[in-house]
């Protein structure tokens, strides 16, 4: 059976848009020509009507069609309409086939809960894992809805990070762009006027030359070094293990892990509390965070509880987990609210990374303009202390 898009006036002239599966146009033309439909245009929509999107979606794109299903479904609108209208909005066509296809799968009269639950092909794991234990307790709307909240608290706070840095990077771009068209532009008229009448020159100004003359081939040489060191860490190591090895960086690596780490167990906590064993919340929380490392210490996590022990032992094992998540776990586990204590650990950690955003965003613009001053201060010394000493020595 082929699914055919079609639009056809209805018995009382008015327009009517809608799917029919038949086997081929002619068939289709029959069957809305029986339903006392005129057909004005028919066209395939793109395959067999229970194809599933074999293409998996990425992280952002299920957390948009998540978001989509659970704002539809919590509005009591026609969720079919709405889900063809999101896929025609969408910018990607991997994400507007998705819809689509839920979409005819609805206007088929198949059941939300029994749609999501045949998506495995291009929802996540944990997407899936969570459908499953929330049709078992009949919350499945709820637990959407709390998924795409967290996701959406998750993406607020990096952005509010990333809009905190981008005047400070602005800055520094500018600056640096500024500094290039000087060591271009302007130092090589000092140079040559140096080199005319011969004056002794400091040794700052000897240094800021000869880099100038260097600058051509070495800094293209760094760029380029750099590049291929980067390209060959992130093969050799993984996406994993590039994940690990920016967590190591100064002063943003731990911000960025523990996003990752906010991202997971907020998940867990929504998977756990929808039902989800402990087990199966870690294992498939697992793939529900971009920080790949952090999602293979999801996973250490659940090879530990397989294997019979507590989840705050698991944590305790792990080095590259905050110390301070180990009492409250375990407060958790002895007092029945492991939810409670995973959302304590959601907040610990979210103080943790506004502290030190704010103290970032308040420390690095005052550290950028010192350190452009400096640059500054050297290159006109460099420059004028020759000029100087020529000027005096003329005169």
């Amino acid at each position: 059976m082929i699914r055919y898009r079609y639009t056809a006036e209805g018995p009382n002239g008015e327009r009517v848009d809608g799917h029919v599966d038949a086997a081929s146009v002619a068939d289709a033309r029959r069957r809305l020509a029986d339903e006392g439909l005129r057909v004005l245009e028919i066209i395939a929509s793109g395959g067999p009507a229970d194809e599933i999107p074999a293409e998996a979606l990425s992280v952002e794109e299920a957390r948009e069609l998540v978001g989509s299903v659970a704002q539809w479904s919590a509005a009591g609108l026609p969720l079919a309409a709405g889900l063809r209208a999101a896929g025609q909005e969408s910018g990607s066509p991997k994400l507007a086939r998705a819809f689509d296809w839920l979409a005819d799968q609805l206007e088929r009269g198949r059941p939300l809960e029994e749609v999501l639950d045949a998506s495995a092909g291009f929802l996540p794991v944990h997407v899936n894992g969570l459908v499953r234990a929330a049709l078992l307790t009949g919350q499945l709307g709820p637990a959407l809805t709390e998924l795409v909240e967290h996701h959406r608290d998750a993406a607020s706070l990096r952005q509010s990070i990333r809009d905190g840095l981008a005047y400070p990077l602005l800055v520094l771009g500018m600056a640096t762009v500024i500094l290039a068209l000087v060591i271009v532009f302007v130092a090589g008229g000092f140079e040559e006027i140096y080199d005319e009448f011969a004056v002794q020159l400091p040794a700052v100004t000897v240094v800021f030359f000869g880099f100038r003359r260097a600058a051509g081939w070495l800094l293209p040489l760094v760029a380029a070094l750099a590049l291929i060191l980067g390209t060959l860490l992130r093969w050799r190591l993984g996406r994993a293990g590039w994940h690990r090895l920016l967590s190591s960086a100064p002063v943003l690596g731990p911000i960025c892990h523990w996003l990752g780490l906010l991202e997971w167990i907020g998940l867990l906590q929504v998977l756990v509390r929808n039902g989800m064993t402990l087990f199966d919340a870690l294992r498939l929380s697992a793939g529900g965070t971009s920080n790949a490392n952090v999602g293979q210490i999801a996973r250490a996590l659940a090879e530990g509880v397989g294997r019979g022990r507590s989840l705050s032992q698991a944590i305790a094992s792990q080095r590259q987990l905050p110390a301070s998540l180990v009492p409250l776990v375990r407060w958790g586990e002895q007092a029945g609210g492991l939810v409670e204590s995973l959302a304590m650990g959601c907040e610990m950690l979210e103080d943790r990374i506004r502290m030190r955003s704010l103290w970032l965003h308040a420390a690095l613009p005052p550290l950028l303009f010192l350190s452009i001053g400096c640059v500054v201060l050297l290159v006109v010394g460099a420059l004028f202390f020759p000029l100087i000493h020529l000027v005096s020595s003329l005169s």
